[in-house]
């Protein structure tokens, strides 16, 4: 018997029976609407199980292309109740050479196979009947094995001819109302996802009800939304279900990593049939078997990524892209505006603790300069973010003797802040203890070194001024060397002492007197006066300073404290200074 063959005009009798069986046998006249309360795989069942005693088959299975023509998706079922899913390509075995042929095709147990491609079961017998719709071929049925051995006959192919015209309008129908409750059902998600996300600005409440909606359209095992860190380009994941314990590794992607990074990338949208076949799949569930990911876009810029992952192969289709792409296109406005929101609350926050703190901050530095007889003192703090690492403080030691301190921690913001208030709070404590000023130093030193970080330290200048005998007595822990203008203009600077606080655990400080007579200016300041940068680069410098003290020298401490600072911010133009500005004038009267 040859491989296909055309109707024989020797027709059976019985077709008319044929056809009313089979009309039954479906459930549904052929001029009818699919009543979808049974579904299709009931329709589906039906039509093989008729199909099967129709022509005296061992085994049947109706065919259905799906993804788009990519795949023909058949079930088959046993006399159980139970059913298996196959899937094969839309041009491979027996169904795949009936569909691209568009013509049956019979086979006995003697005849030739015809050029066929992937997996076909083996068979004795086969009759392969195409289905069609609107003239396109859309589905088989698949007839293998004969009962009782020999080929399927003439009768048999006239009888399933007859059987496939009401077999192709039923599923034609059924998949009809499939389509329309599909989209029925996205159009309801999609209104329920912009209720949903409408009113909350909370981002995790955005995210759980973008999932929530999600699932009522698009099945899926497993799903992640992943936003883009604008600062480091990293994918942060956002929230996860369905996803192991332990599986967390997989999580931490850079944009161009994995498929999700790929979909970051480029912006374009993206289905894996098989993740097993692609090398950019990053294994986070040893079950996944096809993936989908979309990206999340506002004003053309990609901002995250939903990814949805599938225990089964071949699982997502371009229905399920678009779908999930008209998804993203709400949760991404959604999410940006959820994260801006919380940005600004978290800016907010921030910005109170930070008022908070620079009270606290301003708290430990004086008020006003004390009165000294025969001296004239003045200190200013000028911050450069809210909060800064600079302090200066004048410390009452006796009735004839007050203490001088200025520091500088290394780094900037509260961090700064929160050394300076420990260096203080040490420093406070070791000068009750009356300990030589050389101790003082050792001691604070060995109290930073414990506490800090390696890569912080403070830098400091403290002395004692000896107000009846007019000695300054100090010592020096890698801070900027104050600045001595003598009453003759000559200029001197306060180096004796040691390395900075915090930088080695057993440093040794030495201190130094220093005689000071009427006219004499000491300038003592933090590296924001010296470093400060002009629009060009260029730092305002030691020898800028020394001609300003130089040209302000007449003046009083507070003059002299002003005129620094405004000479510094002349310098700096209008980005302004890009460090704290701390200074402390004492002059001799």
């Amino acid at each position: 018997m040859s491989d296909s063959l055309t109707p024989t005009d020797a027709r059976e009798p019985n077709l008319s029976d044929v056809a009313l069986k089979t009309i039954s046998a479906l459930g549904t006249a052929s001029g009818e609407i699919f009543d979808p309360a049974g579904g299709f795989d009931e329709l589906l069942r039906a039509a093989t199980r008729h199909c099967r005693r129709l022509v005296d088959a061992e085994r049947v299975r109706i065919w259905v292309l799906r993804r788009g023509g990519r795949t023909l998706v058949t079930r088959e079922y046993d006399d159980g109740g139970g059913s298996v899913e196959h899937r094969t390509g839309s041009g491979e075995g027996l169904a795949g050479w009936t569909i691209t042929q568009r013509r049956p095709l019979r086979l006995a147990p003697d005849d030739a196979l015809p050029n066929l491609t992937g997996e076909t079961p083996s068979f004795r017998s086969a009759l392969v009947i195409p289905l069609f719709r609107r003239g396109e071929a859309f589905g088989v049925i698949e007839c293998l094995d004969k009962r009782g051995g020999g080929a399927f006959t003439d009768a048999d192919f006239d009888h399933l001819d007859v059987a496939s015209e009401h077999v192709s309008v039923a599923l034609d129908n059924a998949m009809l109302v499939q389509e329309t409750q599909r989209r029925a059902r996205e159009k309801e998600g999609l209104l329920e996802l912009a209720k949903s996300v409408a009113t909350p600005l909370d981002l995790d409440e955005v995210i759980e009800a973008i999932l929530k909606s999600l699932r009522e359209v698009v099945n899926y095992d497993a799903a992640a939304i992943y936003l883009v860190n604008r600062s480091t380009l990293a994918l942060e994941l956002a929230r996860d279900v369905g996803y192991p314990e332990g599986s967390e590794g997989a999580f931490g992607l850079q944009i161009g990593q994995g498929i999700v990074g790929w979909v970051a990338k480029t912006g374009e949208p993206l289905i894996v049939p098989e993740v097993a076949r692609d090398s950019r799949y990053v294994a986070a569930r040893p079950s996944t078997r096809s993936e989908l990911a979309a990206p999340l876009v506002v004003g053309g810029r990609t901002i995250g990524v939903f990814n949805l992952e599938s225990d089964a192969s071949d699982t997502y289709h371009e229905g399920h892209l678009e779908l999930v792409s008209a998804f993203a296109s709400q949760a991404a406005i959604a999410v940006e505006r959820a994260r801006l929101t919380r940005e600004l609350l978290e800016r907010r926050h921030l910005e109170k603790e930070l008022a908070i703190a620079r009270e606290i901050q301003r708290s430990f530095l004086p008020k006003s300069a004390p009165t000294i007889p025969g001296f004239d003192l003045a200190g200013a703090a000028r911050a450069h973010d809210e909060v800064g690492g600079d302090y200066y403080d004048f410390i009452p030691a006796s009735q004839t003797r007050i203490g001088l301190a200025i520091a500088d921690v290394s780094g900037k913001g509260i961090p700064a802040a929160l050394i300076m208030a420990g260096f203080r709070m040490s420093l406070l404590a070791e000068i009750r203890n009356e300990f030589t000023i050389r101790a003082v130093m050792r001691k604070v030193n060995s109290l930073l070194h414990e506490s800090l970080e390696r890569h912080r330290f403070v830098t400091a200048f403290y002395g004692v001024l000896d107000i009846r005998n007019r000695v300054l007595i100090y010592a020096n822990g890698g801070h900027n060397p104050p600045l001595l203008r003598r009453a003759n203009g000559s200029i001197e600077y306060l180096t004796e002492g040691g390395v900075a606080l915090g930088v080695l655990a057993d440093s040794v400080y030495s201190d130094c007197p220093v005689h000071l007579s009427s006219g004499d200016v000491i300038v003592m300041f933090t590296d924001g006066v010296s470093e400060a940068e002009s629009p060009s680069g260029e730092q305002f410098g030691q020898l800028r300073v020394e001609e300003c003290v130089e040209r302000l020298a007449a003046r009083t401490s507070q003059e002299i404290v002003e005129g620094l600072v405004q000479a510094v911010v002349d310098w700096t133009g209008e980005r302004g200074p890009n460090d704290d500005l701390t200074l402390v004038v004492l002059k001799t009267l």
